[in-house]
């Protein structure tokens, strides 16, 4: 895995998400998928899923790489989010434009 600029620091309390593991349900072809409970407020968001692959390796070791799935996910989404906020962040110091020349969903994806 290529090593990342961690410039966002992981800490506690900036709201009242939460994320925790839900439920295992064993896959047909091998394997289960690991499903995570977002919450806000202990009110439902979203689901996360991951299917994780048996290799012999245990249930325990399956629900370690489930977690780390679920946390390349997330540092995925940070990162995705944080190159969209840059972009508009340079469209906000435009001072010579009064035209809407925003992102449009291709671009900041």
């Amino acid at each position: 895995m290529p090593e990342v600029e961690d410039r966002l620091k992981p800490r506690d309390g900036l709201n009242n998400y939460s994320i925790a593991f839900a439920r295992m349900q064993s896959q047909a072809r091998g394997g289960a998928e690991f499903v995570f409970n977002v919450t806000d407020s202990m009110q439902p968001v979203s689901e996360l899923c991951v299917l994780i692959q048996f290799r012999g390796q245990g249930l325990d070791q399956m629900m370690v790489e489930a977690h780390d799935s679920v946390i390349d996910i997330l540092r995925q989404l940070i990162f995705r989010a944080d190159k969209s906020r840059a972009n508009y962040e340079k469209f906000t110091r435009r001072t010579n434009s009064n035209a809407d020349e925003g992102l449009n969903e291709v671009e900041f994806l």
